[in-house]
């Protein structure tokens, strides 16, 4: 492999490779360096622009926070959360940028090309090939997503009670923090670098990619994370009124409760011209929460990582089992 391919690169270039990159490894950061270097810079700067974002926010956190309420959410309005809802806007391109610009191009390309002809004609097998794209694909994605994930989640926590009304669950706050944004570019990634062997096009691949980026978008969106943990319940008598939400909770749903335990929707006996007398024929006794509290947080995000990871490794078993046993 170092006679035959990297050898000849390496004169065509004038520049001899890296000492911490050899043979296949240095080959294919070669052919997909404006890719890896892009993101790489793209990371550092996104990284840089948030936690000096966060520097502001604490800045003004601290005082608003001394001066009341209302102070806070005026400046909350002011500087925190235009700002932050364009980041989150633009965490939630990780995915797609993973999925269509570095997925879907790693194999379709040197299809197109035919450079999966010179390389598998030399002492590399079309298994390890594919071994060493994936893995520097997905080591790039790695790196990349979990980095702005860190960077994003330390400017959100400080004033995680702000954004979105304190509303973690919300797809803006729950599938830009923590593991999950590492997950899903994973997955994106792996549905990018199948649909580019399969279909050996790198338009198509890329716009196939794309196409599914916005069908888990729209199949997602408004569901996480609920499915992920059971909700937690308050129940007081009907005479207190709604027990209220603990700090840092989300709502999940609201009930009223019959003496046999029966549940009824909340707003029951609210339009009646006696909702008390209404009540009473009906057997309502109290008034029921269903809620996510804030340290549910990390492990349902941890459970809905490990699914999407999951998925994403058994696609990319499947790419790489396919492209060793046919014809590329």
């Amino acid at each position: 492999m170092s006679t035959a391919v990297e050898e000849p690169l390496a004169e065509r270039t004038g520049k001899q490779p890296p000492r911490i990159l050899r043979g296949l490894p240095w080959l294919v950061w070669r052919q997909h360096r404006v890719a890896f270097v892009a993101c790489l810079l793209l990371t550092a700067a996104g990284c840089v622009h948030m936690l000096w974002q966060r520097h502001v926010t604490l800045a003004w956190l601290g005082p608003a926070r001394a001066h009341g309420p209302f102070k806070l959410v005026e400046a909350s309005g002011q500087a925190y959360a235009e700002s932050f809802q364009n980041a989150a806007g633009l965490m939630s391109l990780v995915p797609i940028v993973a999925g269509v610009f570095l997925g879907a191009p790693l194999i379709s390309g040197d299809r197109e090309r035919g450079t999966v002809q010179l390389v598998t004609t030399q002492s590399v097998t079309r298994g390890r090939w594919l071994a060493v794209k994936l893995g520097a694909a997905v080591l790039i994605t790695v790196a990349c997503s979990a980095a702005l994930s860190a960077a994003f989640t330390a400017w959100w926590e400080p004033a995680r009670d702000l954004f979105n009304a304190g509303d973690w669950s919300s797809d803006d706050v729950f599938s830009n923090t923590g593991p999950v944004p590492v997950a899903v570019a994973l997955l994106h990634l792996a549905v990018g670098v199948a649909l580019g062997l399969f279909v050996r096009r790198t338009l198509l691949a890329m716009g196939l990619t794309l196409g599914f980026a916005v069908v888990w978008n729209l199949a997602l969106s408004g569901h996480l994370p609920h499915g992920f943990a059971k909700p937690r319940v308050l129940v007081n008598p009907v005479e207190e009124g709604q027990p209220a939400l603990p700090e840092g909770a989300v709502r999940y749903d609201n009930w009223t409760v019959d003496a046999r335990g029966g549940l009824h929707g909340f707003g029951t006996c609210f339009n009646e011209s006696t909702p008390a007398e209404c009540r009473t024929n009906k057997g309502i006794v109290a008034e029921r929460l269903e809620y996510f509290g804030y340290d549910q947080m990390p492990g349902m995000q941890w459970t809905h990582a490990a699914l999407v990871l999951a998925a994403a490794l058994a696609i990319l078993a499947l790419t790489l089992w396919w492209g060793r046993r046919r014809p590329l």
